[in-house]
């Protein structure tokens, strides 16, 4: 017997995209632009305040991680290892959470940004505490750090859960190194063109960060660190207001499904009891009452065994 093909538990998340409607999309943007902002927002303030560094992007950090390993310079080298595993331990929690690699509205995507949210304001009270004492002040500075790389971790792996690795909105290599194969491919091999829609999402991802960017700094020059308690707002008002998008309205929909279907079983179920008689007398007789079929010879036989169709069947 031919075994029927299994349903791949892993879907292109690219193609969803590509096949989302104009409402759906445009949502979906809108979002990741926003998160991008933030992104670009951030790491603007990172650079800008004691950090004096890039905490979104990874590949500046791992090769000053080589560089001090290189001087044995174990202090600065174990700070870069930890600032790396804040970041990979952010997708960690982001991918335990989600859970999935397709986009469903219901998974938790609002409570990954609530923990982005405290992670930032606690980056803000670390840093602060830094900025206020002279000794040991390089501790409160380095955790700040670890818990906005831990942020940057969360987001992106959010993110790039469910988009398939399109939309990443932490750091920008990815983005601009896809929008050069999308035109080169384009330009080269006119079969690629189908890919042009990409440049919808990642042309405004890009742009949206260097708005942020832009606006961080200005925010960091008015409000110093307490700009960072911003991005941190905004991020948490997003993540409430998808938790309880989930909590009110989609378990409010359901309800409404299920009174349609019990109304539409309760019309069924008034609906008169068939016997249907299929073949020989070996074979069964099903008997659909109130939706559920019957298979019991005996039983139907004794119902229904005295009318003259049925024995004129037998005989």
């Amino acid at each position: 017997m031919r075994l029927a093909a299994r349903r791949p538990t892993i879907v292109n998340p690219t193609i969803h995209i590509r096949s989302y409607s104009f409402g759906p999309f445009l949502v979906l943007i809108v979002t990741g632009c926003l998160l991008s902002f933030l992104a670009g927002y951030i790491n603007t303030i990172c650079i800008a305040s004691l950090f004096q560094s890039s905490i979104a992007g990874f590949t500046g950090s791992t090769s000053r991680m080589t560089i001090e390993l290189a001087q044995l310079n174990l202090g600065k080298t174990f700070h870069y290892i930890l600032l790396i595993f804040s970041f990979i331990f952010g997708s960690f929690i982001s991918a335990a959470l989600v859970g999935g690699s397709s986009f469903r509205i219901q998974r938790s995507y609002g409570l990954v940004l609530i923990l982005e949210s405290f992670a930032l304001i606690f980056s803000y009270l670390f840093e602060e505490s830094a900025s206020r004492l002279k000794e040991n002040s390089s501790i409160y500075l380095y955790m700040g750090a670890y818990l906005v790389a831990l942020t940057c971790g969360l987001q992106n792996g959010m993110c790039t859960t469910f988009s398939g690795a399109v939309i990443r909105t932490t750091h920008m290599t990815g983005v601009l190194t896809d929008i050069g194969l999308v035109l080169g491919q384009a330009l080269f091999y006119p079969r690629t063109r189908k890919h042009l829609w990409k440049l919808k999402v990642l042309a405004p991802l890009y742009a949206s960060f260097c708005c942020g960017g832009l606006s961080g700094w200005f925010a960091y020059k008015l409000l110093l660190i307490k700009a960072i308690l911003l991005a941190s707002a905004i991020v948490g008002v997003m993540g409430i207001g998808h938790v309880c998008y989930c909590k009110i309205y989609l378990m409010y929909t359901p309800k409404q499904i299920n009174k349609k279907h019990l109304k539409r079983n309760l019309k069924r179920s008034l609906a008169t009891p068939t016997i249907v008689v299929h073949g020989s007398a070996n074979n069964i007789f099903n008997t659909k009452q109130n939706g559920i079929a019957k298979e019991s010879i005996q039983k139907q036989q004794d119902n229904i065994g005295d009318t003259p169709e049925i024995q004129n069947f037998f005989n």
